[in-house]
């Protein structure tokens, strides 16, 4: 959020129960296998939500501008991040978020890296609601992308219309 200078400001937000099923949906085409190769490629840039996403990201030699990664897959399976850690050298940064919520620490440093030459940002906590602020802090014409489980990769390209999306669901949160 903006103030009347500069800088800006950020609220931990919570995910009430009225707007997870709005958020379920997949918000943008969803591919699978090659077709993810062939996307990826055709984008100069990419933020990735996920560590599923950052990982095959990083494995097609298409590493993502910025990767937010929790550490687990399908909130439960252990997923250690060493090594997106020693990829990311040096520009690698931790935050702390709850599930269901949007705290202003992740979005401080979401801010910051997209910013200063992205890298990644290690979760503790939960990333999944981070596609939000990714939307609304990438450039436009880049990708934001994200796992949707035993569907495929979620692939949302920044617009005015998709910013514009991620700020409205934002302001319905609920401040915490």
């Amino acid at each position: 959020m903006r103030s009347g200078s500069s800088e800006f400001h950020f609220r931990s937000l919570r995910l009430p129960g009225r707007l997870r099923e709005k958020l379920s949906v997949p918000l943008g085409p969803t591919y699978s296998g090659d077709e993810v190769g062939r996307a990826l490629a055709s984008v100069p840039m990419f933020a990735a939500c996920g560590d599923m996403v950052s990982r095959d990201a990083w494995a097609m030699k298409r590493p993502a501008f910025l990767a937010i990664v929790d550490g687990k897959t399908e909130r439960s399976h252990a997923m250690p991040t060493s090594e997106l850690e020693a990829a990311y050298a040096g520009r690698v940064e931790r935050a702390k978020n709850p599930p269901g919520m949007l705290s202003e620490d992740l979005q401080e440093v979401i801010h910051r890296r997209v910013r200063n030459g992205g890298g990644l940002i290690v979760v503790d906590g939960e990333e999944d609601l981070a596609v939000l602020p990714l939307l609304g802090e990438m450039p436009l014409g880049t990708l934001v992308i994200y796992g949707q489980p035993r569907r495929g990769v979620c692939m949302i390209k920044v617009s005015e219309q998709t910013k514009r999306f991620a700020k409205d669901i934002m302001s319905q949160m609920e401040v915490a």
